[in-house]
């Protein structure tokens, strides 16, 4: 990748707090167009990354670029290229959209039919034209977050930083609040931090995991889905041999542990896991052998919540939660 081609820059920048890491070493590399999910417990540098990336607060060390302009010693710069949308959206309640949207633009150098281009442009993006003449104070949260929003998007800025941009709305506005977000992608670089790991999920290229201020993971969620060890459970009839047989099972797959084992009436349930092969062929096989009736066989599906899990240290490696299946039934 060509430095061009780069929209944000972290080298090794440390933050402190008096004696406290707010950010430590953080390096990161996002490319132009990206749509990128910032994911972290609380206490983990998310917002303390943010600020330093939106020339709110300066790092302690190291070097933070914005489309090649240092977020320290070129602030205006990186501003002119930046919008951000922060939690809690600070908004002028008596003002009406378009007047706030004049007013904003005003503040950042655009007048005159410039201006009248962009905010028109913006409202229909944003889908705020019918409500353009209403006082900000009479609008949904969903609404004023699509203020908020088309704010940071009105002088049309290369890089956006969007901070729980869908915190305290309804299910229905989230639904359309990821629309809008959708179809930022490509025509700037997007930088989203959530705690719903389904949205940034859903919505991103990439991620970055923070936690004690580090970056403990990145990558496609595809390829931080495939870090983390896979489960298969298991439903068959009960039997007397099943106890004896599970080790011989466990034996003979390398690299799979059982991780629970329990018998309700008439069927016994249990679980593997680890990083070896995939044993549902084998299982089939060895409770045939012993005939044994196989009821369920299928391969627990590894989402981003067991991939933040494992990398924030809140839960074992092993994901241990329900979700659509790949099933082999008899």
């Amino acid at each position: 990748m060509s430095q061009d081609a780069v929209a944000i820059q972290a080298e090794q920048v440390t933050k402190f707090y008096g004696r406290h890491p707010g950010v430590v070493d953080l390096s990161a590399s996002i490319a132009q167009g990206q749509l990128v999910g910032l994911l972290g417990p609380n206490g983990s540098g998310k917002t303390t990354a943010i600020r330093i990336l939106s020339c709110h607060m300066p790092p302690t060390s190291g070097r933070a670029r914005v489309c090649g302009f240092d977020v320290y010693t070129q602030s205006l710069e990186v501003r002119k290229r930046l919008g951000y949308l922060p939690e809690n959206c600070p908004l002028y309640p008596e003002m009406r959209v378009m007047e706030y949207l004049r007013w904003t633009a005003a503040m950042k150098g655009i007048s005159g039919s410039d201006a009248e281009r962009a905010i028109f442009g913006i409202l229909d993006a944003c889908n705020l034209d019918k409500v353009r003449a209403q006082q900000i104070r009479t609008l949904s949260k969903g609404y004023r977050q699509r203020v908020g929003l088309a704010a940071a998007l009105v002088h049309r800025p290369e890089v956006i930083i969007l901070d729980e941009p869908t915190i305290g709305l309804d299910p229905l506005q989230i639904q359309e609040f990821r629309q809008l977000i959708g179809s930022l992608k490509g025509k700037h670089t997007v930088l989203i931090s959530s705690h719903i790991l389904t949205e940034i999920e859903m919505l991103c290229d990439t991620v970055i995991i923070l936690n004690d201020g580090r970056v403990v993971a990145s990558g496609t969620p595809q390829d931080l889905r495939g870090r983390v060890v896979v489960s298969y459970s298991v439903e068959c009839r009960s039997h007397p041999a099943l106890f004896a047989l599970i080790p011989q099972l466990i034996n003979r797959l390398p690299g799979m542990t059982l991780d629970k084992y329990e018998e309700t009436g008439e069927f016994a349930q249990f679980r593997i896991s680890g990083d070896g092969a995939d044993p549902r062929l084998e299982i089939g096989r060895l409770l045939g052998q012993a005939g044994i009736e196989l009821r369920e066989l299928h391969r627990e599906r590894v989402t981003l919540e067991d991939v933040f899990l494992r990398y924030t240290g809140a839960a074992s490696p092993s994901p241990v939660k329900t979700a659509p299946k790949e099933e082999v039934r008899s």
